[in-house]
């Protein structure tokens, strides 16, 4: 056992080893093996190395996030984590579950047993010159990464922008954030930063609390108003009939009058916790993955406007803690979760929705807002949608295991998620039919998707979310309208079909809703309203790259 100490230093760097094999990032890779190294070169017996043993541990779960998204776990990806379900993990690993449970067993059995018999034993070579070696070995290591920087910093022009217009305006320190990529040091800077955000989410209730947007409508209406916000889960604008997609997705939608589909729609991030804040409040998209953005939603604005609130959600209740979309649901006048899922049962499709909805309509508010957060396409697909609507087969109904990283199913994760959306064309469809009921109001919907997904395109190994690639940031929207907002709003609707191939992402969405309800806001105005003369804006996604500018890498499309 006399080399098993240095097995354990090969254990705990071989996330590093994996990571720099995907993207060959030779600082991230110094920067993760250089603590090691100086760690072994201090200590002289192997009990020491004891502090390595909850890294080692995990190692599994590292690799196995790096195989899949090609890039190391951060505070983002902890976050997604701890608010997940176990329902969702189901999901997730699928027909594999047990296998991934056996592997890790095995690998939790070896690493211990290579602790406990290495657990007081003389490290190899123990004269002091390794220290020597191995000190001098990093500090040269050290030098190289610090004048890789300097270099790149040199050679690289540092663009900065103007702050009104919502471009970049500093540059974050790039020597910080590839640190936070490293493996073990890197992942506590990660937790501390996940730490540091809970507590912020945690706040922002209570902190945003007598925010005030002193919202008014710039003119009474007389007739009703009746403004929706629908929030969509994982929809990607590729397969939406609506989009041009060769399959009919979307057969109910495509026949709809006063419907203005959105071809050019971006989302700002690729998971829901950072996105769903983007489509409900003013945050600059530059600020997607801060939590402390200081002011309320646009569910606020409407409510001080005079409307009567809703948040209707078939997503499952959230927990003890506050969550990024939460605080804001918060916010409304009423809050109806509708679904029953635990980790027994599939839980509800999103038509559950409907009786609510109608109750709403029938009532007798003269003022209304409604934000309805979907399922819509969340994995797995085909508890999505009622057996009735598996159209497109062999889809995953057929199959009594499978695996959603696993490509040999493919065909059947495409179709299921095509099914997905055929039935959420059907969902909304029928909000519109009972929406087209009331005849007497000016009624306005805007549908957005949180964001994309990953279905192993053009031979690319990449499924589901998460992923830094046009799929996940390509999503699908449309606005529709009654005619009675047509007539009392026909500038407006001029504009918006004016608007409807230009280029836009979800920060339009804020200012597209107060637009629709003619809701003032004093020292704001809607230049990125789709109702109005949309000025044109950079679209900024995943904390600042701009979508326009980007050269999308190989067949997974992926950013620079």
């Amino acid at each position: 056992m006399q080399y098993a100490a240095l097995w354990l230093l090969l254990f705990v760097a071989l996330p590093s080893l994996y990571l720099y094999s995907k993207n060959s990032d030779i600082n991230i890779f110094l920067l993760s093996i250089i603590p090691i190294i100086y760690y072994w070169a201090l200590v002289k017996d192997s009990r020491h190395l004891i502090v390595f043993y909850p890294f080692i541990v995990i190692v599994p779960f590292i690799l196995f996030y790096i195989h899949f998204y090609d890039t190391s776990i951060t505070e983002q990806i902890l976050s997604i984590v701890i608010e997940s379900n176990w329902q969702e993990t189901l999901g997730f690993l699928g027909a594999n579950i047990y296998w991934y449970i056996s592997v890790f067993i095995i690998w939790l059995l070896v690493v211990s047993l290579l602790f406990w018999f290495n657990h007081h034993r003389p490290i190899l070579w123990e004269h002091r010159s390794r220290w020597w070696l191995v000190i001098g070995a990093s500090s040269i290591l050290m030098m190289t990464v610090t004048a890789n920087y300097a270099l790149s910093m040199s050679t690289k022009e540092i663009a900065t922008y103007d702050e009104s217009n919502d471009f970049l305006v500093e540059n974050k320190n790039k020597f910080f954030q590839e640190f936070k990529h490293t493996y073990p040091l890197g992942l506590l800077v990660s937790l501390n930063d996940f730490f540091q955000e809970q507590a912020k989410i945690s706040a922002a209730f209570d902190k945003n609390k007598n925010f005030s947007f002193q919202a008014t409508q710039s003119h009474i209406k007389e007739s009703k108003q009746l403004v929706v916000l629908v929030i969509g889960e994982t929809s990607r604008r590729a397969n939406w009939q609506l989009n041009n997609y060769s399959r009919a997705t979307n057969p109910l939608l495509s026949k709809q009058q006063n419907l203005i589909n959105f071809t050019d729609m971006i989302g700002v991030s690729e998971a829901t916790r950072s996105s769903i804040p983007m489509i409900l409040t003013r945050k600059p998209a530059k600020k997607v993955y801060e939590y402390d953005f200081p002011e309320k939603s646009v569910i606020s604005a409407f409510k001080e406007a005079g409307f009567q609130t809703y948040w209707l959600s078939t997503q499952q209740k959230f927990g003890k803690y506050d969550t990024s979309t939460s605080v804001y649901a918060k916010e409304a006048d009423k809050m109806i979760f509708l679904n029953k899922a635990n980790y027994y049962h599939h839980g509800e499709t999103d038509e559950v929705v409907l009786p609510v909805f109608k109750k709403i309509l029938n009532n007798s508010n003269q003022k209304t807002f409604i934000v309805i957060h979907t399922l819509g396409s969340h994995f797995d697909y085909s508890h999505r949608y009622p057996p009735s609507f598996d159209v497109f087969k062999p889809s995953l109904n057929d199959l009594d295991k499978y695996s959603m990283q696993d490509r040999h199913y493919k065909q059947q994760l495409i179709n299921s998620y095509d099914n997905s959306i055929l039935y959420t064309d059907y969902v909304l469809n029928e909000l519109i039919e009972n929406m087209k009921m009331q005849t007497d109001t000016e009624s306005f919907l805007l549908y957005s998707s949180d964001h994309g997904e990953d279905l192993f395109d053009n031979n690319c190994d990449k499924v589901g979310h998460g992923n830094e690639t046009a799929y996940n940031v390509e999503i699908a929207s449309f606005a529709w309208y009654s005619d009675k907002f047509v007539n009392n709003n026909s500038q407006k609707v001029q504009k918006l079909e004016k608007n409807k191939n230009s280029k836009v992402n979800q920060t339009s969405i804020f200012p597209t809703l107060v637009d629709a309800a003619s809701i003032n806001i004093p020292q704001y105005n809607n230049k990125r309203s789709v109702l109005s003369n949309l000025d044109p804006y950079p679209r900024l996604i995943l904390g600042g790259k701009d979508y326009d500018d980007i050269e999308w890498r190989g067949i997974c499309r992926e950013t620079e």
